[in-house]
């Protein structure tokens, strides 16, 4: 997983986040709205660690959206044979705010 923060001030945060194939990021709560834009990729696994629910999502380059915080600890794979790369736009409550926090497994 490579991840790479593009800006980071007090009211904002920019990520970068690029999966190889079957590749998953950390376990994970969002803390904040986001904006998302999939750069490239096809399909991602979302998974929920206190439900065990999977839920895959087509995605294509262009995709954009916005998603609300998600207290839920979940992780994303690639589930899919290309590379997937998302920018993502996190806008903080306050300055101190961590945008996510990771979970030990």
């Amino acid at each position: 997983m490579q991840r790479e923060t593009i800006t980071n001030n007090s009211e904002l945060e920019i990520l970068r986040l690029i999966l190889m194939p079957n590749e998953s990021t950390p376990w994970h709560r969002d803390n904040c709205s986001r904006f998302t834009v999939v750069v490239r990729g096809s399909k991602l696994a979302i998974e929920y660690r206190e439900s065990g629910e999977i839920e895959e999502v087509a995605v294509y380059p262009g995709l954009a959206g916005w998603d609300e915080p998600e207290p839920s600890t979940h992780r994303a794979t690639n589930a899919s044979d290309e590379i997937y790369e998302e920018v993502t736009t996190f806008y903080k409550e306050t300055p101190e705010t961590l945008v996510q926090v990771e979970i030990e497994e």
